[in-house]
Formats: structure tokens, sequence, C-alpha cells
């Protein structure tokens, strides 16, 4: 199999290539890139006045499925994020039944291997179903090479001793732990019970733990050695701490998402619970942190933290509605428009925080058009602009804050180990 991508600039941050040029691709891979390339009786791909990247990793994202089909499965999953320019997605573990053992990681991978229309990896459960008392069994399920970090999807690990083994664990078995340094019902419960006399918040504008949990797990990795990278930071005073230890040597990435870096706390008034995620909207001083974070460093990975749920769910009250919000089809062009045209960060910054940055912190073959790399490569035309209309997703969720927002610059086509599997808005696959 041969493709020609022809006439696009191609961009690649880890090879320092920023021009106009030709993509060969056969039998899957990266053959070779140059100005001209003459090939006859090939397929063609016409990238004129398009942006050629390498394909597009997004390292947090829930695809449901099992006991949740009715929110998203892998199938429409992965087509939302082919849509969105994603050729690679890692999902969260807390399916359900939640992704914590062998027989649920082969029953899982089964519907993946039947379904994906991109390449999908997985985290598995640092505890027993994410209910932070026992740790999975870590060494023997991150064997797989498609299971690449570990997390309590949605809930921190309460207890330190805990989050201590769970990190010498993942310097033993050299496998990232992704925890989420944040509120939740169970971890609430948990830390009642240890002080019963402490108030606990009321709303969930008062969930302000975070950089307690981010404080105690960087001490932990200094102590253990183990590989961390901080889920979503949602907060100035995590933001430094991350900073502080990354001065210091220490052995630690962080991502923020799209909503965090654009939205405040504000949105819940227009939005409702399309605004309601977790970590919730922060104030403005937070989000301008984050965007500095974006430029001096401390932030490696844009991603999505895609988490679907029903419009009747999304319906109920503040209260009892769920948290989290859609964005796979949303990613690309909401960090165009409100982070690289406005010059918060270069358009390179910005492929090198979603594709080169989570590819490496993952050690994924990706995140490069090097020769012999695999070719999943992302194509966005910089000038299209587009309304977010959620009706029009390819996810089976609607819950977006950014439905109507007026957007420039959409992901034109996705190809995906050689194979175009989406092409101006259309699946092919």
């Amino acid at each position: 199999m041969e493709l020609l991508i022809e006439g696009g600039r191609v961009l690649d941050p880890l090879l320092g290539v920023d021009d106009r040029l030709n993509v060969l691709i056969q039998d899957g891979r990266i053959r070779r890139i140059a100005p001209r390339i003459e090939r006859t009786g090939i397929p063609i791909l016409d990238a004129t006045d398009k942006l050629v990247v390498p394909g597009l990793v997004d390292m947090h994202v829930h695809l449901r499925d099992f006991g949740e089909a009715r929110k998203e499965t892998v199938a429409s999953g992965t087509r939302a994020a082919a849509r969105g320019g994603f050729t690679t997605v890692v999902c969260e573990p807390n399916t359900t039944p939640p992704l914590d053992n062998a027989c649920i990681l082969s029953r899982w991978r089964r519907t993946v291997d039947a379904d994906a229309v991109v390449h999908v990896m997985a985290k598995v459960c640092i505890t027993v179903g994410s209910r932070g008392e026992h740790l999975s069994r870590l060494g023997v399920l991150s064997r797989r090479p498609w299971i690449v970090a570990a997390s309590d999807d949605g809930n921190p690990v309460v207890r330190d001793e805990v989050m201590k083994r769970a990190l010498k664990a993942s310097y033993r078995h050299n496998i990232l732990l992704t925890p989420h340094c944040e509120e939740s019902p169970a971890s609430l419960r948990a830390f009642q019970r240890a002080h019963p006399s402490a108030r606990l918040p009321r709303d969930i504008a008062e969930y302000r733990r975070e950089p307690h949990y981010v404080e105690r797990d960087l001490a932990l990795v200094e102590k253990t050695g183990g590989r961390l990278h901080i889920s979503h930071v949602s907060m100035k005073e995590s933001l430094q701490l991350i900073r502080d230890a990354k001065a210091k040597g220490s052995r630690v990435t962080c991502e923020a998402t799209p909503h965090h870096l654009t939205l405040t706390e504000e949105a819940r008034y227009s939005s409702g619970t399309h605004a309601k995620v977790n970590p919730p909207l922060r104030t403005t001083a937070d989000r301008e942190s984050l965007r500095i974070g974006l430029t001096d460093g401390t932030i490696d990975v844009i991603a999505s933290d895609h988490a679907p749920h029903t419009p009747e769910e999304k319906a109920r009250s503040w209260d009892d509605a769920p948290f989290g919000l859609v964005g796979l089809e949303t990613t690309v062009g909401v960090v165009l428009t409100h982070l690289v045209t406005p010059g918060v960060i270069t358009l390179t910054r910005a492929i090198t925080l979603l594709s080169s940055n989570p590819a490496r912190i993952l050690g994924l073959p990706a995140g490069t058009l090097a020769a012999g790399s695999p070719a999943d490569l992302t194509l966005i035309d910089l000038a299209r602009e587009w309304t977010v209309d959620p009706m029009t997703f390819a996810s089976k969720a609607r819950n977006t804050p950014f439905a109507g927002w007026r957007l420039r610059g959409k992901v034109y086509a996705t190809v995906v180990g050689g194979v175009i599997v989406m092409r101006e808005g259309r699946l092919l696959v």
C-alpha cells in the first residue's frame, strides 16, 4: 500500500521541519519526506494549503463501552477521535467494570480490535476497583504493550501509604502513574472517615485540595523514584509545585485541558451542567497561570479529558448531573483559535503539546514524521472557519460548553497506519 501526501506545509517539532514538502507512505510507514517525490500510479492526498503534522495523541479519554455503551462506545469514541485529528487515544480505566484485572483487559481489547478506527492504548487502575485500598497487579497488567499507564480515574489515592506503594511499583515495573489529584465523593468519604470533625465541601466550587495531593505525590516521587504524570492540572498553586519540582529534576510531567485553558468558573452560568467538570473550572487567575505554564514548559501536554454523558444525565440539576464534557472533536479548533491565534503559544508549541510530548511521555512510536515511523498523520485546514454544532458529532454525546462557538482551524484529514480514515468530516472506515 502506498500513499503520497502532496503539497502540504509539513510541520514536525522533533525533526525541526516546517516547510512545503511531500510525504511518501509505504506499507503503513513513512518512507520519505522531500520537496519533490516523483511517483506514478499511486493514490495522492492533496494537501495544498493544509498543515501536515504527526498524528495527534490524546492521553486522557473516556471510551465508556461495556456497561455504559449508551454514553459512548469504542466505535463511536474512536470515530470522534478521527474526526478530531487524533490517531492515538488512551482510554481511562473507569469503565464498567473497571480495567483492573487480566480478564477484563482481555475482553476490552477484543472490543478495541473489532471496533476501533484509530490506535487505542489504555490505563489500568492503580488500585482494585479504583477504591484506593489494595494495589492492582501493576507489574503483571503492564506487560501488555497497549497498557501505557495506571490511574484511579476520578479519584485520588487518598491513603499516603497506598500511593507510596504504587509509586514503588511504578519504579520497579517502569509504569507511568497518572493520578487524579482532585476531590471526589469517594475520596471525601475516605477523608471524613479519617477526620470525622472535618468540614466537607458543600459544592464542587469548594473542591480545593488539588495542591495537597500534588504536593504529596511529588514528595513521594522523590522518595521512591516512580514516574508521575499529573492529570488535568487546574490550579495556580498546583502548577507552581510542579514547576518547582521540575527545577529540582523530579521525574514529573503534567497536562491541562482545553476547557481549563479557555474557560473559568463563570461558564457554569452560561453553559449550565455542560460546564460541570472535575476538577472544576477555576478563576481567571488560575486560567492565566495555566497559560503561562504552556509557554514556560511546566505543562507538557494538552489532553481533552473527553467524558461523554447522555443528554438525560446532563439535564439533571447542577448537584445531580455527572461531571464531564466531550472534547475530542473540539480540541484542535479551540487550541488554534484561543491559544495559537492570540499568540499565547506558537503553532509549533501546540503540535508539541498535542502530539510529540504525549507520545514521548507514553513511550509510543508516534509524534514524528521521521522516515520509518508509523504513518499516522493529521492534516489541518488552518483557515477553515466553523461553528461547533454538537448534533453533528461522531460521538454519541453532546455535552459541550463550546456549542455555538465560532472557531478557526479544522481537521481536514486523519491518516492512521497509512490509511485515510477521515477526510473533510467524512469517516471512510
